[in-house]
């Protein structure tokens, strides 16, 4: 019997333990480090390994702790582990101080700051995160001001503030969830008009309010400003976004649309590079290219809202005529007509732009000239002959370009976005060997061809055609539409006025010589590509399930929404909020500005006050009809009360008659007391109150 009750104690001990440390685990104090891990999660996605490691054994470590299995480090080792911290910044960084350099350091700290919090009394320590946690979730907008980001953000600002509100109130009872988030949300109400009125009218500055130097290791999306064989074709796969366009009415013809970027010049034979930019102009408008630009036909007016790529290039339709930037300040173009920004592009960037697509380019300077003409000595000696035996029997420059262009059409040219290595004179391999390439084959082959014939040419690179976003009626421009063309000089004399004129000799290629890797991916860019598909609808009928348009619909809908967040939130810059002064008939100025922050401020306030008032002469009024039902009682039971009587008389009155009732007369009275006259409007005082009232009911005594 005694080794019965030793093993029943022995396992309701083990029982009990288990339940401590399940509600240990369960516990705030045990939930801090999970927390702080999600917090940084944006931060840690893009840190290296060591630092992500460095992180996560604190957080375990703090975890481990809490849950009473190994103890906190003292000073000593708290040292090492700062040292420790600081030689993994300096192995990742150096000693720049830089953005993701100060974040990395940030995030360390205050994970080492867990460290310090001894238990769930230790609030300053524990407030301290929470504080910290907050800065963080802002610090994340440095990146990216996306919609799923700020959900996140917001979500986590939630969850903190309810973990704050709990620590709070230690050691008091715990608000239930309902009545927690009722507390939250009252909160968040109160702080959303505030948070409306510094977004709609806080002076809108062009530009970031703060920058840190960039570490120089963050890589480049999208087009480089350099070209090899395969290098534009590695982007085909990729269906990430490289700018949205709104277009002011009907987009152009597919083969009107070229997104003009990277203008490259010089080569070795297999490397493209463009020369440094050179300012044409500083500010665009048809004004300044009237000389430059000839337009031939209808302009085009639509908005462009581009992703961060970190180059400085900004993507237009050929050509750009009228330039008003949103987001940006400093853009230029170059004399060989691209569209440029000062800086690079680290953060989304909305920009309108008017294109001439029907155009004539004059411009051109002999050193231009000079080098489109460059061909470089010993490498693909074939292509050179090729080109000089067109030199030698041809008569103009244009019969030379049409000759080019009959090569890649007659010959048995396959267009492909998997064509075999081409290392060693790759336009050789290409134009006489292996005759399968992508459009960076073509069009450099070409250019060299042209080269060798004595026709300056140039490699020209961007992206080609749009997939249209039938949810959001507005355009898209991914990756996986990157393309490259060539560009051809035709003179600017009385015999020919063409001047510079695209030449796109992927579009020669007959579609049954176009393979069958290229419709793998994104069927719907190639509605508005230049390339000849006549059969393109049979070919997309094949995935049009009931599956697959349900997935392009959500996925539309999704792109659509952060579009939406783009134009109306990230898009609220100067120009807008001049717009929405003036059609509430103000005048368009920092004063203005002022003005209107001041007042709504105050207006705000006003109207807190006037609300807080009438829910309080509410409450107040409830309770005295509540009061005056109470001396109905007292009156109907045979005791003679005037209104006019004073509490204290009521209560002295009552208690002599109705000695049996004294403690809840009492109780009716000083309740009622307080509420009104000592200004203590607790809410469950005056339900207490409302019930005592309710359930006093005196016997008659007369």
């Amino acid at each position: 019997m005694l080794r019965f009750f030793k093993a029943r104690f022995i396992k309701d001990s083990s029982l009990r333990s288990k339940q401590a440390a399940f509600k240990n685990l369960m516990s705030l104090h045990t939930l801090l480090p999970v927390i702080l891990f999600i917090i940084l999660l944006p931060h840690l996605t893009s840190a290296s390994v060591f630092i992500l490691a460095y992180i996560i054994s604190i957080l375990l470590w703090f975890t481990l702790h809490t849950l009473g299995i190994i103890p906190l480090p003292g000073k000593f080792i708290r040292f090492i582990l700062v040292l420790i911290a600081l030689l993994i910044l300096v192995m990742n960084y150096g000693f720049l101080f830089s953005q993701k350099a100060s974040l990395s350091l940030l995030s360390i700290m205050v994970c080492l700051k867990l460290m310090e919090i001894q238990n769930e009394l230790d609030r300053r320590n524990i407030f301290l995160i929470f504080f910290l946690g907050y800065f963080i979730l802002i610090t994340h907008f440095l990146h990216s001001q996306d919609i799923i980001l700020s959900l996140f953000v917001l979500t986590n600002i939630i969850i903190l503030t309810l973990m704050l509100s709990a620590f709070n109130r230690k050691p008091q009872t715990s608000l239930p969830l309902y009545d927690s988030f009722y507390l939250i949300g009252r909160l968040f109400v109160k702080a959303l008009p505030i948070a409306i009125i510094l977004f709609l009218f806080f002076p809108r500055i062009p530009g970031p309010l703060w920058s840190l130097p960039e570490d120089g290791q963050s890589s480049s999306t999208g087009l480089s400003d350099k070209m090899y064989p395969g290098s534009v074709s590695n982007l085909v796969d990729s269906n990430k976004i490289a700018f949205r366009v709104d277009f002011q009415g009907p987009p152009p013809p597919a083969d009107k649309l070229y997104w003009r970027g990277p203008v490259l010049n010089e080569t070795d034979g297999f490397l493209w590079s463009q020369q440094k930019p050179q300012a044409l102009t500083s500010q665009i408008s048809e004004k300044d290219l009237t000389g430059l630009i000839k337009n031939r036909g209808k302009a085009v007016s639509y908005t462009v809202t581009l992703e961060p790529h970190q180059q400085k290039w900004l993507f237009a339709l050929e050509m750009p005529s009228r330039v008003q930037g949103t987001t940006i300040k400093g853009f230029y173009l170059s004399t060989d007509f691209q569209l440029l920004n000062k800086t690079n592009i680290y953060q989304l960037t909305q920009y309108q732009v008017t294109s001439s697509t029907q155009f004539i380019l004059n411009q051109v300077s002999k050193n231009e000239l000079q080098s489109a003409l460059k061909f470089p000595q010993a490498s693909n000696p074939r292509t050179y002959k090729l080109g000089k035996t067109w030199q030698q029997s041809l008569s103009s420059k244009q019969e030379i370009v049409s000759a080019g262009l009959n090569y890649y059409k007659n010959m048995p040219f396959y267009y492909t976005k998997k064509p075999d290595t081409m290392l060693d004179n790759p336009s050789d391999e290409f134009l006489f060997d292996k005759k399968r390439g992508f459009c960076e084959h073509y069009a450099s082959s070409f250019v060299l061809l042209m080269r060798a014939a004595g026709v300056p040419a140039r490699v020209v690179t961007g992206y080609q055609g749009i997939e249209k976003n039938e949810v959001g009626d507005y355009y898209v421009v991914r990756q996986s539409n990157a393309h490259a063309w060539a560009e051809v000089w035709l003179g600017n004399d009385a015999f020919s006025k063409k001047g510079w004129v695209r030449v796109d000799p992927t579009a020669m290629i007959p579609p049954e010589r176009i393979e069958a890797d290229i419709f793998q991916t994104n069927l719907e860019r190639l509605s508005f590509s230049s390339l000849n598909i006549p059969d393109l609808p049979r070919l997309s009928a094949q995935q049009k399930t009931s599956l697959y348009n349900f997935y392009k619909q959500l996925k539309q809908s999704i792109d659509n929404l952060k579009h939406s967040w783009n134009n109306w939130i990230l898009g609220y810059d100067q120009t807008k909020q001049n717009l929405l002064l003036k059609l509430m008939g103000f005048s368009a100025n920092w004063q203005t500005l002022i003005f209107l922050l001041i007042g709504s401020m105050a207006g705000l306030f006003i109207l807190f006050q006037i609300i807080y008032f009438f829910r309080l002469y509410q409450q107040t009024d409830k309770v005295y009809q509540y009061y005056l039902k109470f001396i109905h009682k007292l009156n109907h039971a045979g005791l003679s009360v005037q209104l006019n009587e004073g509490p204290e008389a009521v209560k002295h009155q009552a208690i002599k008659q109705f000695p049996e009732h004294k403690i809840i007369i009492l109780s009716i009275i000083d309740h009622y007391i307080q509420i009104r006259y000592a200004s203590q409007k607790n809410k469950d005082l005056i339900m207490q109150f409302i019930t005592q009232v309710k359930q006093f009911k005196p016997l008659h005594k007369r």
